[in-house]
């Protein structure tokens, strides 16, 4: 998703990553300013939840909020990204 954000992903996958803050009935919630990823509705089926496209966002959603920032650099979100998630276990 952070690759994605920095349209450093194939295009498919960015046209995926639709931020908050640019749907326009969301632009004024509290967390649109928060680097939010809107998650699609999709179908009860067996792959709805697991398309990259709902999948993507909702995992970048549960990130912290220091780990949302786009404009990091890849080298400096992995770290931090390992050591969010070392720290859990």
């Amino acid at each position: 998703m952070h690759r994605c954000l920095q349209h450093k992903a194939p295009r498919y996958l960015v046209d995926c990553c639709t931020s908050v803050a640019e749907v326009p009935g969301r632009r004024h919630l509290r967390f649109a300013n928060r680097q939010q990823l809107l998650v699609p509705r999709y179908r009860r089926s067996a792959l709805g939840p697991r398309a990259f496209s709902v999948a993507g966002p909702r995992a970048w959603n549960a990130l912290p909020d220091v780990l949302q920032d786009p404009t990091r650099s890849s080298d400096s979100f992995r770290s931090t990204l390992k050591t969010f998630l070392f720290a859990e276990h």
